[in-house]
């Protein structure tokens, strides 16, 4: 049984510095950001067909890009929006349609006094341009603001207070687990997964690349509805992981510190 090893929090900023780490790590963070561009995900799909298509990857890294193929695929046909999403809009002197609206069956947004608004094949980037375009039939040039754009996840199994939570999508993965209580101490990654509809989507290696990486939740290609289960038992969250003392929420916060260490330092330079 597989467990997620202590990281060395300097090795992981010094990683996330200097663009080095795990081959995840690299394409994905390189090939796309949080909230990415229709052409910013194309372009993504292609580099990860490439590595799909050539042989100087094992087999089982190609079939891990094979799956986030699919994901990305999915995002570019059906959008990203799903039923329990919320999105907060501001519209310049507009009080009614400032506010913070939720997803609708039908993938559709009821604004006041406006009909309902499809969100279908929508992109989180472009969902400021869409609204500003639908609103500017019945508002004479609004000025639309996104101010947020949050999914409803499951994150279920080892964590202190599973359940459904809406988080802002740009939510680095680290962090919305801990939002869910943080990791129980017998944490066991190979047993974790990301499921869509009942079926297996993202693997437990997957996910600990990403938190090892910094990534978003968008960056993992999370969507509404989506089921986040990390494996193992319940357990005490202050208990000792193999004896070593310490526990998973211990060096946890190492990993994040690093990470929005990271993340300050590429915007100040």
């Amino acid at each position: 049984m597989s467990r997620i090893a202590t990281p060395s929090a300097t090795w992981l900023a010094l990683t996330l510095l200097m663009g080095v780490g795990s081959p995840l790590a690299a394409q994905t963070a390189d090939a796309r950001r949080p909230q990415a561009t229709r052409a910013e995900l194309e372009a993504a799909l292609e580099e990860l067909e490439r590595v799909i298509g050539s042989s100087g990857y094992s087999k089982s890294f190609r079939q891990a890009r094979e799956a986030e193929a699919k994901l990305v695929k999915q995002r570019l046909s059906e959008g990203d929006f799903q039923v329990g999403d919320q999105i907060t809009i501001a519209v310049y002197g507009e009080g009614t349609l400032t506010n913070t609206f939720q997803v609708l069956p039908g993938r559709v947004l009821s604004l006041p006094n406006i009909p309902p608004v499809k969100l279908d094949g929508v992109l989180r980037s472009e969902v400021g341009d869409h609204l500003t375009e639908v609103i500017g039939r019945y508002v004479k040039d609004p000025q639309v603001t996104i101010q947020g754009s949050m999914i409803r996840l499951a994150i279920l199994g080892a964590v202190g207070k599973p359940g459904y939570y809406t988080m802002q999508a740009d939510l680095l993965v680290a962090d919305a687990i801990m939002q869910a209580g943080g990791p129980s101490s017998n944490i066991d990654m190979d047993k974790s997964q990301v499921r869509r509809r009942g079926e297996e989507v993202i693997t437990g290696e997957e996910i600990q690349r990403a938190i090892e990486a910094g990534l978003s939740l968008d960056q993992l290609n999370l969507h509404g509805g989506d089921e986040l289960v990390l494996g193992g038992g319940g357990g005490n969250n202050n208990s000792n992981i193999g004896g070593r003392g310490g526990s998973w929420r211990n060096w946890f916060w190492p990993i994040q510190a690093a990470v929005s260490l990271g993340f300050l330092l590429t915007r100040i330079f």
